[in-house]
């Protein structure tokens, strides 16, 4: 079988893709439906595809001494319970998804093998049949892949009775999610179970059907997630990342395999990969903008190296709205995009104009991020004050509704710059208009090779609104005033250090947060420039210096 999209036919959707949860439920737990998916057992994987990705030892020691850390919450159990009273849905939904055999592998013995081999032996009993966290399409495309891609750990040297059930468990959930794609899924957890279907079509028998539906699905999402310049539609870089991820595993099967890959899929990899480079900062992790994480530095090295892509970073996005400048080890990223609205806009900041300072290794001025699990964090770090920028009256740049959504489209217009002597970015938006009457226009400025990064921020329309300019700081960033109060000394762990002021506004110091994993933000520190809009136009200019030892 080739897979070149000229063999790829889509039927149009199943019956059961239309389906609510309750129906679902309703249909996947009915007598017909068990037989429907009683599997021929087979005993043995027609193609094992690679896991290249590192895990974490040490989280893996922590697993086999009854510490479990998923997404961002950590729960200590002598007896595991797959289903924790104090559980989170993200946490259950990494426990049921079987990644973490990567951690123990990374552990290595007999005893690490041992306690996975327990585990998915324990859900084989568990969760015989259809669950409906458990069962979820894209948490049981990610334990197929999981399955499939660690069987040689945990599975190989299994005994019989351990390989019947596993093969027979295996061919179950397999049917089960050819039925229910895509369901409601959109974004990653729709490639993520798009993914697992395809690695079940390569390992197991009879997989040809599987195989096509999935990745008819795979490049459908590909034409519909990713822009032009490479970006995700949710314009979130940790989003590009893990879209990229599910490409570069894809291909690395079917390349395992012997199959010949499809155009689009390479295509794709080749032009997200300089995205992914656009977004990432010294320190070789992700920029923090609309609901994405820095992520693991090492792990991005090893996708990229993976993707085989070797376009250089992007130097402007326009399709995902970021731009970025470089001057010597600096370099400053900025939002410079129209807020979504779109099925992705529930993770989506109000963050217009908010940027990213690093200098070197060095982050320096961030967004305060996004928490890993819904609640009150994620919500509070959307707002506009989260973010590296301007806020009228500690009011949201772009309204969120009552669901949490996005809602209005402020225009926003951008433009960049660079030659010899100094790199910009300028760019304003109307977001205020509606209930100020005010717009905002920002120019940020690296000059002197980056020693100097400056810059403006101009109200332009009603007077007598309170504002703050404010800039988040990384955790790793020491801050504070001097004694007149007129300057803001940094230091950053490497002993850079710099020297902040400004004009015409009150300069202070404020407690911030910083959320790069996990549910719970660090504690960091924040400068604020407070004013009040006076007239036509409202300037504060804002400049920091490297200080020269």
């Amino acid at each position: 079988m080739f897979l070149t999209e000229s063999h790829l036919i889509f039927r149009g959707v199943r019956p059961l893709q239309r389906l609510s949860a309750h129906a679902r439920h309703l249909v996947f737990n009915n007598p017909l439906a068990e037989a429907i998916l009683a599997p021929r057992v087979q005993g043995e994987l027609r193609a094992v595809p690679p896991d290249p990705w590192p895990g974490d030892a040490q989280h893996g020691r922590d697993m086999v001494a009854g510490i479990f850390h998923f997404a961002g919450q950590t729960i200590t159990k002598d007896d595991l319970s797959w289903e924790p009273a104090d559980a989170s849905p993200e946490w259950l939904a990494e426990l049921h998804g079987f990644e973490w055999l990567r951690n123990l592998r990374s552990v290595g013995g007999e005893r690490a093998r041992r306690m996975a081999r327990e585990m998915v032996s324990t859900w084989l009993m568990r969760y015989p049949k259809y669950d409906e966290t458990a069962w979820r399409a894209d948490i049981t495309g990610v334990r197929l892949k999981s399955w499939i891609s660690f069987h040689d750990f945990f599975c190989a040297s299994a005994d019989d009775e351990f390989r019947k059930e596993y093969f027979s468990s295996l061919i179950r959930q397999t049917k089960h999610l050819a039925r229910a794609l895509p369901g409601n899924l959109s974004g990653i957890p729709l490639m993520q179970a798009l993914k697992g279907l395809a690695y079940t079509g390569l390992a197991l028998e009879e997989g040809e059907g599987r195989l096509e539906q999935a990745f008819n699905g795979i490049l459908r999402q590909i034409r519909e997630q990713i822009m032009p310049d490479g970006g995700h539609d949710s314009r979130s870089p940790q989003a590009a990342f893990e879209f990229l991820q599910c490409l570069v595993d894809l291909r690395a099967a079917l390349i395992s395999a012997k199959m010949e890959m499809p155009e689009e899929l390479q295509y794709a990899i080749d032009r997200m990969a300089p995205a992914v480079k656009f977004f990432r900062h010294g320190d070789g992790a992700l920029a923090q903008f609309n609901g994405g994480q820095e992520g693991n530095a090492h792990l991005c090295d090893t996708t990229l190296m993976h993707s085989g892509a070797r376009g250089k970073a992007m130097q402007s996005m326009p399709h995902s709205g970021y731009e970025r400048i470089i001057q010597g080890r600096a370099s400053v990223i900025m939002d410079t995009g129209l807020p979504l609205v779109s099925a992705y806009s529930d993770r989506a900041h109000a963050g217009l104009l908010s940027f990213e300072y690093s200098f070197g290794r060095d982050r320096v001025i961030v967004n305060c991020g996004s928490s890993a699990v819904q609640g009150k964090w994620r919500r509070v770090l959307r707002s506009t004050l989260a973010h590296s920028t301007l806020v009228a009256d500690n009011r949201n740049s772009c309204p969120f509704d009552d669901e949490g959504l996005l809602s209005g489209g402020p225009d926003v217009r951008a433009r960049r710059q660079e030659d010899a002597d100094v790199a910009l970015i300028e760019a304003g938006h109307t977001g205020y208009v509606p209930r100020f009457g005010l717009t905002h226009r920002r120019c940020v400025r690296l000059r002197d090779q980056g020693d100097i990064l400056c810059g403006e921020d101009q109200l332009t329309g009603k007077s007598g609104v309170p504002f703050a300019v404010r800039f988040h700081l990384h955790p790793g960033i020491q801050a504070s005033l001097t004694p007149d109060g007129g300057e803001v000394v940094l230091r950053a762990r490497s002993g850079i250090s710099w020297r902040f002021k400004s004009s015409g506004v009150k300069l202070g110091l404020e407690e911030s947060v910083y959320a790069c994993k996990g549910e719970l933000p660090a504690p960091a520190l924040q400068i604020v420039l407070t004013g009040q809009t006076t007239g036509a136009a409202t300037t504060v200019s804002w400049e920091m210096t490297r200080e020269k030892v």
